[in-house]
């Protein structure tokens, strides 16, 4: 699911800010940007946030205000000027042609810029920074949230749907046997073929088409695993549980599918599949 969550806050008398973005995705990815002075950064940030989150693309930026205003910060001339003395020094020496142009000036005006604040060592600040992180976190949590809550209503509204498909398959599909009876019934009258409906041979064909065409298993299951869904929709941490649940709807449907002997089943198994379609993208966004 998607969100966002930010906090400020000082250290050493340096402001610094935390922005957390998080986006769908079926696993969990933590990506963090910090400070090149604390390299362990990452691996901190992703064990608070695994605690938390279980599902989701999280990128997580951690930037100081005086980092941020490098670029307004006068260049230091001294600098600049010591390293271009200090190449054409070089270039002499190894009797290379030395021409600075404005390109080569620039570069050393931004690496001679004026001195980066150093950074404190993490573990002097971690506990301010976990602080810091936990209410971006929170925030990021509370948004992600409020989205699960309008998904939740939307997976509500189409298990609704599916289960009102359900139940037209088997009404189809009921009376399909004394329908094929009567169509059978109907070219052997045809074909001028006045046979017994209670001779072997029909009533075996009878019998085998009516097994066959026999979908209780499979809707029995299809009924189960909608009220397991729509019970495991009010927990905590199903997402992986309901991607299971699915599949099974997805196979028990085909294999009605596969069953049916009546268009207007077959109707209703294709916007069966098209409803369980819908549903495996959205179940994908939730925890």
């Amino acid at each position: 699911m998607t969100g966002f969550g930010r906090a400020e806050f000082k250290l050493f008398d340096k402001n610094f800010a935390i922005e957390m973005a998080s986006v769908n995705q079926k696993t969990l990815q933590v990506s963090v940007y910090g400070p090149e002075e604390w390299p362990t950064l990452e691996s901190l940030v992703t064990q608070w946030i695994k605690s938390s989150i279980y599902r989701g693309k999280i990128t997580v930026r951690l930037t100081s205000h005086e980092h941020d205003n490098r670029a307004n910060a006068p260049w230091n001339e001294a600098k600049i000027q010591s390293a271009l003395d200090e190449l054409r020094h070089i270039a002499h020496r190894l009797h290379v042609r030395f021409e600075p142009d404005a390109r080569l000036l620039l570069s050393l005006a931004e690496s001679r810029h004026a001195d980066r604040p150093r950074m404190p060592h993490i573990e002097t600040c971690e506990e301010i920074l976990h602080q810091a992180f936990h209410t971006a976190l929170h925030q990021l949590i509370k948004v992600r949230q409020t989205e699960g809550r309008a998904l939740a209503a939307d997976l509500q509204q189409r298990l609704a749907r599916l289960n009102e498909l359900v139940l037209a398959m088997e009404t189809h599909e009921k009376g399909a046997p004394a329908r094929h009876r009567q169509v059978l019934q109907k070219r052997l009258s045809e074909s001028g073929l006045n046979m017994d409906f209670n001779d072997e041979r029909i009533l075996r064909e009878l019998a085998i088409f009516a097994d066959r065409c026999d979908i209780t298993e499979e809707t029995v299951r299809l009924k189960s695993h909608l009220a397991q869904f729509a019970d495991d929709l009010k927990g905590d941490k199903v997402g992986r549980k309901l991607d299971f649940l699915v599949q099974e709807l997805l196979r028990e449907v085909n294999t009605v599918g596969s069953k049916a002997s009546e268009i207007a089943t077959t109707k209703a198994v294709l916007e069966a599949k098209t409803e369980i379609e819908r549903i495996r993208e959205q179940v994908q966004n939730l925890e």
